[in-house]
């Protein structure tokens, strides 16, 4: 099968567009094979389709139906590139994007090294701390929920040098409780440095270079926290990304965040 695709890097977040109309029900599968070492290789992949609601521009379907902020960048990003935006110029657009329940605004500038993006991120469900097991030991730590997915937010120093590999010990075992998509984060405040180990349930555990709605958890749970608005840099493993968190009576109202994002590869993929 022949799969016509654009690969993307959003804080070096490698996201693969599938622009081929593949069906709801194949894409999990085709999705897994683009992503893998001996293929096209990827963090996660998305499929560019036609949107229900006509003032969108595009829509696109995250390979488990997840919300992802950085693949929202990306899609934005390749149709300025379509239309040759040029250099320094702006634009603002809506996306229909999977894990969202309204239409996601987008704006996208050309600089000279791809595209720098901002958007308007669902706002979370609920900020809750919840307890957790692992090891006999019991945690108290924040869960941030999307609609699209629900993030676990522990402090680094929580589990020192042996953090990377308790996340994972802890994504295995607390999974039963999180829906189909949800992450991990190693946050150290001091530093503003985070991690963001992400797993879609029966299909991918990554250790991502960078993530959008993780990095908009962060900004939530902080501005929730401290009960005032958060303007920060929010340091990963790719790169840096920016989030604003406005809240009113306790409560968010605005969530954005912002990024590059740079087309590294367009062509076809093969996939038996």
């Amino acid at each position: 099968m022949e799969i016509e695709f654009i690969k993307t890097s959003p804080t070096e977040n490698m996201t693969i567009l599938v622009e081929t109309q593949i069906p709801e029900e194949k894409q999990l599968a085709i999705a897994q094979k683009l992503i893998a070492y001996h293929s096209v290789y990827a963090e996660q992949a998305g499929f560019i389709q036609e949107p229900k609601d006509k003032r969108a521009a595009k829509a696109l379907r995250m390979m488990a139906g997840e919300f992802c902020g950085n693949a929202t960048l990306s899609l934005a990003a390749w149709l300025m590139e379509q239309k040759n935006m040029p250099m320094g110029e702006r634009e603002t657009l809506l996306l229909e994007i999977s894990g969202a329940n309204k239409l996601v605004w987008c704006e996208i500038q050309r600089e000279a090294q791809g595209y720098y993006g901002k958007i308007e991120m669902p706002l979370p469900i609920s900020i809750q701390w919840e307890e957790f097991l692992l090891e006999g030991e019991t945690l108290k730590l924040p869960v941030v929920r999307f609609e699209g997915i629900w993030h676990i937010i522990v402090e680094r120093q929580i589990w020192g040098e042996t953090a990377k590999t308790k996340a994972e010990q802890a994504a295995e075992i607390w999974g039963p409780k999180m829906p189909p998509a949800f992450g991990i984060l190693l946050w150290d405040e001091k530093t503003g440095q985070m991690e963001p180990l992400v797993c879609l349930k029966n299909t991918s555990l990554i250790w991502e270079r960078g993530c959008g709605s993780g990095t908009s958890a962060i900004g939530a749970f902080l501005a929730v926290q401290a009960g005032k608005n958060v303007s920060l840099q929010c340091k990963q493993p790719g790169g840096t990304m920016g989030v604003q968190a406005c809240v009113n009576e306790g409560e968010i109202v605005t969530l954005q965040i912002s990024g590059h994002v740079s087309i590294v590869a367009t062509g076809k993929a093969y996939i038996l």
